[in-house]
């Protein structure tokens, strides 16, 4: 049914685009909110595990990987949820969640009763938590903005996370500095409470996806089977993932021998390792702030020229030493996270524009699945050739396999992709 005025007229279209950006900047705000404070956890939990309860390295990883293992455990079931529940619900619960969780932490600090079991036990909680969470945002984002207010939508959600991403940190230490780690956690917690309020505050009407006779009790394993053969059979969407997986393979190796790299072989102290960081976010702001103007006038500029041409400075990550070393990485850092963020703006955008709404969630799983496993493989392969060779090898590689993955995408029809491709209707 069509809303309607008082009157009973249809309601004046930039009236409906005006509504529709103030609830999506309600939740922008949340998730805004809950972006600083996924920094603070981050840089808070390896503190707390290696300064107050001293776990060794391998302890220390299994924190960090707990992301990638619950998209690669569960992560194609997550979405086949998701596709079967109204998906603002979802968000709700989501962030309430892993509020109390993350608040689990400070109070186990005032009882004393701080361990490295809690520790893991919540990283994991809430790594499952966000995985539910952006599955459910990325199908509720195109039920609040239409088609043409997608990248738009999606360049204030990636711009918001690099400038996270830059300023997080910095944050962060203040924070410890005054509160200690534990205690700093209880921001994060705060955060999230915020993130559940944006979505309490998007009345965008949602219909039951187990509506349908039948469908809940359908087999998961048959929901699942329906979304992989949607993704085989759409083309584009299918080059898409087979970049992405493949760029992560790279971009993830790279990432994880940089500190080593940085450390010990160019001679950086953790100050200037942090500033490396920060500059690179800046790349991502750049970029967010750029993908509305690119992909609206041309999406096979957005998704593979000025990627490609930017992935040209990242072949700036291995040299030099000192304070020449840093530079260059931040500088390679910046143009690499421009492109990149550009790349996945406007990927994101046409995936939900080309994407049936009852498909969303499967669909995001199976891209986050694929990505996953090719960012876990990456890093595992960069940390074994730097441990045989030298981080500055893995580098090398690392940036130039990168570049390649864009360069072969040229010879898809990526690089010819129009408006007409990236804003088909979705199937009903």
């Amino acid at each position: 049914m069509t809303a309607t005025t008082e009157e009973g007229s249809e309601p004046d279209v930039d009236e409906v685009s005006r509504r529709a950006k103030r609830y999506f900047n309600r939740l922008w705000a949340g998730e805004a909110a809950s972006a600083f404070g996924t920094r603070i956890s981050h840089v808070a939990l390896p503190l707390i595990a290696v300064v107050v309860l001293h776990a060794p390295a391998w302890q220390v990883g299994l924190l960090t990987a707990a992301e990638g293992f619950c998209y690669l455990g569960f992560g194609l079931h997550a979405g086949a949820w998701v596709d079967r529940w109204r998906r603002r619900p979802i968000l709700i619960a989501a962030s309430l969640l892993r509020c109390v969780l993350v608040a689990l932490i400070p109070i186990a600090a005032a009882l004393d009763l701080l361990s490295l079991g809690l520790l893991v036990a919540v990283a994991f909680g809430v790594s499952a938590l966000t995985m539910f969470f952006d599955l459910a945002l990325f199908a509720f984002v195109p039920l609040v903005l239409d088609r043409t207010q997608l990248n738009w939508g999606n360049a204030r959600l990636n711009g918001t996370d690099s400038v996270a991403q830059v300023a997080g940190p910095t944050v962060a230490s203040v924070l410890i500095g005054v509160l200690t780690a534990p205690y700093a956690m209880a921001v994060d917690a705060v955060t999230y409470l915020a993130s559940a309020l944006g979505a309490l505050l998007v009345p965008v009407p949602e219909a039951r996806r187990t509506a349908e006779p039948g469908t809940s009790r359908r087999p998961i394993r048959l929901d699942i089977l329906e979304g992989l053969r949607f993704l085989k059979g759409e083309k584009l969407l299918l080059i898409l993932a087979g970049v992405s997986a493949s760029y992560n393979f790279f971009a993830t190796g790279t990432t994880a021998v940089l500190v080593p790299h940085l450390v010990h072989e160019a001679g950086l102290g953790t100050t200037g390792v942090s500033i490396v960081f920060a500059v690179s976010g800046i790349g991502g702001v750049i970029g967010a702030a750029l993908t509305g103007r690119l992909a609206d006038r041309s999406p096979a500029t957005a998704l593979w020229a000025f990627p490609t041409a930017c992935l040209f400075g990242g072949l700036l990550l291995p040299w030099g030493d000192g304070w020449v070393a840093g530079l260059l990485a931040g500088v390679g850092g910046t143009f690499t996270g421009m492109g990149i963020v550009v790349y996945n703006t406007t990927a994101t955008s046409l995936r939900q524009s080309r994407t049936p709404p009852e498909m969303l969630g499967r669909l995001r799983s199976a891209l986050r699945t694929t990505a996953w496993s090719g960012a876990t493989l990456g890093a595992l392969a960069g940390g074994a050739l730097a441990s045989a060779a030298s981080p500055k090898l893995a580098l090398v590689i690392g940036s130039i396999g990168g570049l390649l993955v864009f360069l072969a995408a040229g010879l898809t029809p990526l690089r010819t992709v129009t408006r007409a491709d990236a804003e088909a209707a979705r199937p009903s």
